[in-house]
């Protein structure tokens, strides 16, 4: 089994996933919404894919992604697509809704081989 996951390979499986041109730069500091516009069930798919391609699980105990990412509460990795009433609703009335971090190709990396790292010492 090969335990090693390279950079190079998430940001080939990223382009070919999306359907993302060779034209198109990607690098560790690409964002994967602001900058690839990978949002809502696209960004949720994608993180399903990469776990059957690379053999890992962002899942933790809990049943949430919080703990691979460093979420908090009513943190998330990725908008909601189309058009969010509860967002702005919240936004007019000063509250907060929920929080979007941005993730960056180089997070992602390092979540996956983090997690990787520790299923080999299991």
């Amino acid at each position: 089994m090969d335990t090693m996951i390279v950079l190079s390979d998430v940001i080939s499986f990223i382009r070919e996933n999306q359907g993302i041109g060779s034209s198109r730069e990607i690098s560790e500091s690409t964002l994967l919404e602001s900058d690839l516009g990978i949002t809502g069930d696209d960004g949720c798919e994608l993180l399903e894919d990469l776990e059957k391609r690379f053999d890992i699980s962002f899942v933790g105990s809990d049943g949430s992604l919080r703990a691979a990412f460093g979420l908090g509460n009513n943190e998330y990795l990725f908008h909601s697509e189309g058009f969010d009433v509860l967002g702005i609703m919240a936004f007019l009335f000063g509250r907060t809704h929920t929080r979007v971090r941005a993730l960056s190709v180089g997070e992602l990396h390092r979540a996956m081989v983090s997690i990787k790292n520790r299923q080999v010492g299991d």
